[in-house]
């Protein structure tokens, strides 16, 4: 009852065809398993009761049910929504950074801009709120699995069921574009896939809090964990420069080649896979998988060019570059007839220059070894 997931007329019902002196000499997991069968509580509700805990089960409307996760955002539980008796998805943001007005502000309005997208390939921000100190964001809840799990069960997709895959994650990215939200951290990991090959992209309008990943050079850099984290990221991401929509196109040019292929587009660890990044773009998925289409190995490679004036210019262009695997009614539906693909931009370099093209990054070299960065 202090926790606030029963009320007292829950208890009475369901424990009314017992005597208190049966009650009293139950033991407490006899209490918790009898409300579990009863489902009254959930297994991770009763757990935590059991532990001791009666506080942050309930955050305004929502009952938390159970614990999934800890990403980069947040906390990450499944929570009922009262008035709905819908299952959401419910982030706690960290306290430091909600404290943060210079982060949490950008993010808070990035949030709620989000929750006017509404399109069946993205899950949809449901709520932004606070509960006695407590920040969250509710989200729609997806049960299918994403793609990174996928991968790590059954190996790659298909070059055909990947192009399907990467044709909708497109159209959820024009429709975030239209709003001027990025992603910032699309990978194989926020895009869920149903069985019925239906996709859903995830996270949108929660990414603003995330570090730089760059930015805090620790020990971390040469651990697996941390090179996955970054492992789609664009080059130029990873020096703190501007993006724009040509960053989550790169990104998903490199999660394109992850599903064809089951292998980051450049291994090891997170020195040299931003050091990899730099110097080249996302290479074909041929060269790794046979039997890749050489149409898919192009789109491939120019999404995931390492200059962004070389990649597709807007999500919509890359939605007409992959109309080939997007079904008639839905392409018919987009309304895109008139948006061409344009013919890859000229190198600005020679094939064999292989500098940094990103703004700034000498003027912040050189600063750095005169001891001014």
């Amino acid at each position: 009852m202090k926790s606030g997931l029963l009320a007292a007329d829950d208890l009475v019902a369901a424990l009314g065809m017992y005597d208190s002196d049966q009650i009293a000499a139950a033991e407490p997991l006899q209490l918790a398993t009898f409300l579990v069968r009863k489902k009254l509580l959930t297994k991770f509700q009763a757990m935590q009761l059991l532990s001791g805990r009666t506080q942050g089960f309930v955050l305004g409307k929502y009952k938390i049910t159970q614990g999934l996760r800890q990403d980069r955002v947040g906390m990450v539980f499944l929570a009922e929504d009262a008035d709905t008796k819908a299952t959401v998805v419910v982030k706690v943001l960290p306290t430091d950074r909600v404290n943060d007005d210079t982060m949490y502000r950008p993010f808070l309005a990035e949030a709620r801009t989000a929750s006017h997208v509404v399109h069946s390939t993205v899950a949809r921000v449901l709520d932004v709120g606070m509960w006695n100190g407590t920040h969250y964001v509710a989200c729609e809840h997806v049960s299918a699995p994403t793609l990174d799990k996928v991968i790590a069960d059954k190996g790659p997709l298909s070059p055909h069921l990947a192009g399907q895959v990467i044709a909708q994650a497109a159209v959820a990215l024009m429709y975030a574009h239209k709003r001027n939200l990025l992603h910032r951290d699309l990978k194989p990991a926020n895009i869920a896939v149903y069985p019925d090959r239906r996709v859903k992209l995830l996270d949108l309008g929660l990414t603003h809090m995330l570090d730089n990943p760059w930015a805090k050079v620790t020990k971390r850099i040469n651990l697996k964990e941390y090179a996955e984290e970054i492992a789609h990221i664009p080059p130029e991401q990873a020096w703190g420069c501007e993006l724009d929509a040509r960053s989550d196109i790169y990104s998903l040019g490199s999660t394109a080649y992850f599903l064809m292929t089951g292998q980051f587009p450049f291994p090891g660890s997170a020195t040299e896979m931003m050091t990899e990044r730099q110097l080249r773009g996302v290479p074909k998925p041929s060269l790794v998988r046979a039997g890749v289409p050489r149409e898919l190995d192009e789109l491939v490679e120019r999404m995931g060019a390492k200059d962004p004036h070389e990649r597709f210019q807007s999500a919509a262009e890359v939605v007409a570059a992959f109309q080939a695997w997007l079904p008639m009614s839905e392409w018919a539906a987009l309304g895109l007839g008139s948006v061409s693909v344009p013919p890859p931009a000229p190198r600005r370099r020679s094939s064999g220059d292989v500098r940094v093209k990103q703004p700034g990054f000498f003027a912040r070299l050189v600063g750095k070894l005169l001891g001014k960065g």
